[in-house]
């Protein structure tokens, strides 16, 4: 398959623009030219599923895949016919800009824009960081494509990107997206059950990662992550304790004091009254 060089300048409106956004729908129908460019490109996948032609590997992507392409990297997207659409919306900036984020933030690094692999760095987004990507993006439509809002978005995308990253770097994608998402009133008051399900697999195959990645149990773990929810919520809010207590999933106020006291060595209202700040 031929491959084209696009360039950056092609696609801005006058030499002052910092950045290209664009949101593409592609279908079965269209055939789409495999490319390299000028230019570094964060894309994630907003709706649909399709196969990410990347240097000659077929990577199936999804609703919430984000990637990061370098200049050299070849690719294009294409959908089988089971596959009704594809919407991308990617954003295209200078490798200047590229060269100054890794020196103001990223100095040392091997990972992300500047990964030494065959494919380059990607990632599934949770449908929560997905929402607030997409929704930072739409609000650049109506400004400026200045770098000031190319920093807006990069240094939140980066930011996501190494949550992410320091949540998974050592365990599976599975567990880490169930870490990150196991964090809502409803789920915690789901507790084990709630847990497992956004994992997707068994109890005991949780279990068994778990202790072997965390060394904790899921119990523990549902414990540990309910207690940090306390923690939050004592600082942040003025809720009463009790609702607390009962919003996260424990059933019997003595039994959390007593586990509150166990792994903070202070009771929750001593925490409160330490960290709790009014301004």
């Amino acid at each position: 398959m031929p491959t084209n060089r696009f360039t950056l300048q092609s696609f801005l409106s006058d030499e002052n623009e910092a950045f290209h956004i664009a949101r593409t729908t592609i279908n079965s129908l269209h055939t789409l030219q495999l490319h390299q460019h000028n230019y570094a490109e964060v894309f994630w996948v907003k709706e649909g599923q399709g196969i990410h032609l990347i240097n000659g590997e077929e990577v199936p992507v999804k609703k919430g895949t984000l990637c990061l392409i370098r200049p050299d990297d070849k690719h294009t997207f294409r959908l089988d016919k089971q596959q009704e659409q594809l919407v991308v919306t990617n954003i295209a900036f200078l490798t200047d800009s590229l060269d100054g984020y890794k020196q103001r933030y990223f100095p040392n690094a091997t990972s992300y824009f500047w990964a030494t692999s065959k494919l380059p760095f990607s990632i599934q987004l949770s449908l929560e960081q997905l929402n607030e990507i997409s929704a930072l993006t739409d609000r650049l439509w109506t400004y400026e494509r200045n770098h000031l809002h190319l920093d807006f978005i990069m240094i939140h995308i980066f930011k996501v990107l190494k949550t992410i990253s320091v949540n998974s770097s050592h365990v599976p994608h599975w567990l880490a997206f169930a870490l990150d998402n196991f964090n809502s009133p409803e789920t915690l008051r789901g507790g084990v059950q709630a847990f497992v399900a956004l994992t997707g697999r068994t109890v005991a195959h949780v279990n068994r990662v778990l202790q072997e990645h965390l060394e904790q149990t899921l119990t523990e773990t549902v414990i540990k992550v309910r207690l940090q929810y306390v923690c939050q919520q004592l600082i942040m809010t003025n809720s009463s304790i009790k609702s607390i207590c009962f919003d996260c999933g424990f059933e019997s106020v003595s039994y959390f004091y007593r586990l509150f006291k166990k792994h903070y060595s202070i009771t929750p209202l001593d925490y409160r009254k330490r960290n709790h700040k009014i301004f």
